[in-house]
This record gives structure tokens, sequence and C-alpha cells, in this order.
């Protein structure tokens, strides 16, 4: 077998694998992805939908302190059960170690080229498919209430500007004349040229159909139970209905629950499950016509198709904890103060899922060196659809050891 028919296994079938996915079959490998959950259950197509390329990290300076005043409400944008955890409390303490202006500018230089390159990922893909998921690169909107709100809003992005992300001030009254969609209350938003908004499941869908039309296997329904591993290297997986698959090289995508799998061969990916919640609505007269972001509430919105998706709030409250009907509520009710029709729009689909939060804010994208024939793409907390497509392309590379588009120790599996 030639390297380049080498068989490889993806765990996961959201952004992360189907995107490594697609760059291993321009490789000429013959992939295998499997998943616990039918497609459209994924964290990815939970997605806000808003591909914000200047995305800064969870880890933002100030972060951890205002979240000590939002953790114990239940409507806040970071709400955190109380309960004694001591994985949770190891991971609110690197948290918040990792919450200094240092470390923001370093992640960032990162987060801002993985972005630039998985737009232009984005945009491959689209042009060399058929899928329709109403990609807009339109730039989206930073919406305040106040007018203290658009200063520091406006401060924020002077810090994104070094970075080669260049936006401007607008006042209501020309966002209203823009859309009748924003109500009198709102006094202006900060514009960003770049970034785009889509339907996370017409994409993540679609892209699922062309890996299938292009040789790939995608087995659904289809649990995990451990990686395979003969010495160091690991060699496949064994499903919890007993079968063994082998293959030269396994990636592990699985999103939050990548970390127990990992654990079981002696790799600690510290992340928490932090739920995050959607609310899709049609019928409204009039929509946005960019994506863009509740300053004040951290409520992402994008429009796509004839729907107008609202999306966000962070729950740290772990696994199989029911869904907090008062954050699905708060979407609209607070979505409402900014947004005419969206407290009396039909609500097609409600939405909750884990998205995976690593401890220092940054996803771990690459090899496993103590693990050879193992790599690893999770922990983008809510950025995983903007970061998807250039993470999977980061992985494709180091599989077959090419030079990489981006290379940075603040990806890497080793710093664990």
């Amino acid at each position: 077998m030639s390297a380049q028919e080498r068989h490889i296994l993806v765990i996961g079938a959201g952004i992360l694998g189907l995107s490594s996915a697609w760059y291993l079959l321009e490789r000429g490998a013959r992939v295998t992805i499997l998943d616990r959950e039918p497609i459209r259950d994924a964290a990815s197509c939970g997605n806000a939908g808003l591909i914000s390329l200047g995305h800064p990290p969870l880890t933002r300076p100030g972060v951890s302190i205002q979240g000590l005043k939002w953790m114990f409400d239940k409507r806040s944008p970071l709400y955190i059960k109380p309960r004694l955890d001591g994985d949770l409390a190891r991971w609110l303490w690197t948290f918040h170690r990792h919450c200094t202006r240092s470390h923001y500018e370093g992640t960032m230089e990162v987060l801002c080229e993985l972005g630039r390159l998985s737009a232009d990922c984005f945009e491959s893909i689209l042009a060399e498919t058929a899928i329709d998921c109403d990609w807009q690169r339109r730039g989206w909107d930073d919406v305040c209430l106040h007018e203290s709100s658009l200063d520091h809003a406006e401060e924020e992005a002077g810090l994104l500007a070094r970075f080669g992300f260049h936006s401007e001030r607008v006042d209501g009254a020309t966002l209203r004349a823009e859309a009748p969609a924003y109500t009198d209350a709102v006094r202006g938003a900060i514009r960003f040229e770049d970034s785009a908004t889509l339907s996370p499941q017409a994409f993540t869908a679609g892209l699922a159909r062309e890996l299938e039309a292009r040789g790939a296997t995608i087995r659904t329904d289809c649990t995990v139970e451990t990686i395979l591993l003969r010495g160091d290297r690991v060699e496949g997986v064994r499903l919890e209905d007993g079968e063994e698959l082998t293959a030269e090289a396994t990636v592990l995508a699985a999103g939050v629950w990548s970390d127990q799998l990992a654990r079981a061969i002696g790799l600690r990916i510290p992340m928490q499950p932090a739920r995050g919640y959607h609310r899709d609505l049609v019928g409204l007269e009039s929509m946005p016509p960019r994506g863009c972001v509740l300053n004040e509430t951290f409520i992402a919105v994008s429009p796509f198709h004839d729907t107008l998706r609202l999306a966000g709030t962070l729950e740290l409250s772990g696994f199989d904890a029911p869904w907090l009907d008062d954050r699905l509520a708060h979407l609209t009710t607070a979505g409402s103060r900014y947004l005419r029709g969206v407290d009396t729009a039909t609500v097609t689909q409600e939405w909750a899922g884990y998205r995976p939060c690593t401890a220092d804010g940054m996803p771990v994208v690459g090899a496993v060196p103590r693990r050879p024939g193992l790599y690893v793409g999770t922990g983008h907390a809510m950025m995983g659809m903007t970061l998807g497509p250039a993470s999977g392309r980061l992985i494709a590379e180091a599989i077959y050891e090419q030079a990489p588009a981006l290379d940075s120790p603040l990806l890497a599996a080793a710093r664990y």
C-alpha cells in the first residue's frame, strides 16, 4: 500500500472531523469517519453560524473575575452550576491564570492567522462543491445598547487592528436605515469588515454528502469504546460492539468526549463541557443584513436562508444535566431589546449541546508525540465552525508530514 493510499480513521463527524477527511481525501487517503450521533445532532450543527475570523479566546483579560459575578445567575453569559468537582476546580484555576494580557496577545496572533486560513478553506471547499449553506462574507457588527458599551467595544476593536482586522463605528440611525430590524434602543455598533455567516447544519450535511461521493465512509450511531495501542503506537479503535478497526493514522476529533478517549491511553486534554444554546426563528419582517453580536448579552445572531439564529451562553454544569429553559428563553427576551420581532417570531428549532473548552482557551491541533499514529483536533469552544476547516487542513498536513500552513506551540497537544 502506497503512502497516498493509507487508511485513516477519523473519530467524530463534526466540522473538525469532516474537514480533516476532506483534506485527507485530497491527498489520496482512504478515510473512515465514526460518530456516536447522527450528524444533525453534533455541536457543529448547533454553532451560531457566525464565522468571526478575529474572535478572541475565552481567556480574555478580566473574564475570570467577571465570571465570578455571573456564575450563579442562570441567565448570565457564563453560568457555573455549584458542585464539588475536582476537575472543574483545576480547570477554573488554570483558566484564571491564563486570563492575562500577555496570553491574550499571543493567542490572538495565532487565532487571527488560523481564522484567515479557515476563510480561504471555506471558500475553496464551496467553490469545488454544490453545498448551499447561504455563505455570505459581509463582515459582522458588535451591536450596543449603551454609549459606554460602544466606547469599550471600539477600544477592543483597536486591539484587533494590530492583527489586520479593521473596523468602523456606526451609529444607531445608520443601522436602522440599513435594517428596520434594529430597535430604537440600539445606540450603534462597531463594524468589522471581514467575517461571514452560513447555515452550520447545511454546510456540515453538505460536506458529509460530498465526502461520501468522493469515497469516504461515514458510520454514525457508532460509538468508539477505546483507542487501540501496540506498544506506544496507536493502531485503530475498538467499538462498543467489539468490532476492531485498524488504520495507519487515527484522528481524534470527538469534541468534548475526546478527553475521555485520550485519558484511557495516557493523554490528558483538560476540557470542560460548556453547554451552549440556540433558537432558530422565522417569520420576521426584517432581519439584520449581516451577522452580529449583541454586545451586552454576548448573544450571537446570524441570518441564513429565511432563518435568524440566536445563539450563545456557556453553562458549566457537567454532562447529562437537564437543559435550563431560562437560558433558552433568555435568548429571545434579551434579543428583543436589540431586534424587533424576535419575541413574536415562530421558533422552528431549539438546541443545546456541549462545546469543548480547554483551560487555556486554545484548541488542540496536530500530532501527539508520545502516541505515534494519533492526531488530535478538539478544544475549539464556540469557534469550532470558524476554525474547523483550517484545523482539518493542519491535521492532514501533519499526517502527510508536509510543511504546515501554520505552526504554533499554542496549538500543540504536547503542551499538556
